[in-house]
C-alpha cells in the first residue's frame, strides 16, 4: 500500500528473501517474471498462484493492486504437502478485500507519468 505499484508482483521485488522477480521494462507490467525456487527440470519456473482459495496458473497482473489485503510467499516443500505436485516451484497466497458493515467508504488513487524529451 506504501508503494505506488500498478502491478503488485513487481511490488514485492527486493521485499522477499530468495525470490527473484523481473520484468521486461514495459510500463503496464505484463511480463513479470517471479522465480522462488530455481529452474525446474522442464525450466517452467511460475509459481501456482492462489487467489481466495481458489489455484490458479494465470498470474496476478490482472488484480488491482488496492484489492489485495495480503500477500504470502510458501517457498519450502511443505507447500507440496499441502498443494501438491502443482507447487514445485512455490506458491504465491494471495486474500483480496472484503466488504465490511457500516458508513460506505470510497477511496480513489491515480498513477501518472511524464516523458520529458530535451533536443541539444
Amino acid at each position: 500500500m506504501k508503494q505506488p505499484e500498478p502491478n503488485p508482483i513487481k511490488a514485492l521485488q527486493g521485499r522477499i528473501a530468495g525470490v527473484k522477480v523481473s520484468s521486461d521494462g514495459s510500463p503496464s507490467g505484463g511480463n513479470t517474471k517471479v522465480v522462488i525456487r530455481g529452474v525446474g527440470t522442464l525450466n517452467n519456473t511460475d509459481p501456482l498462484y492462489v487467489i481466495d482459495g481458489m489455484p490458479t496458473k494465470s498470474g496476478m497482473h490482472e488484480l488491482n493492486p488496492n484489492d489485495i489485503e495480503t500477500i504470502q510467499v510458501l517457498k519450502d516443500a511443505s507447500s507440496a504437502s499441502i498443494y501438491g505436485s502443482r507447487a514445485s516451484n512455490g506458491v504465491i497466497i494471495i486474500t483480496t478485500k472484503k466488504g465490511k458493515a457500516g458508513k460506505m467508504r470510497i477511496n480513489f488513487g491515480a498513477y501518472t507519468a511524464f516523458l520529458i524529451i530535451q533536443e541539444n
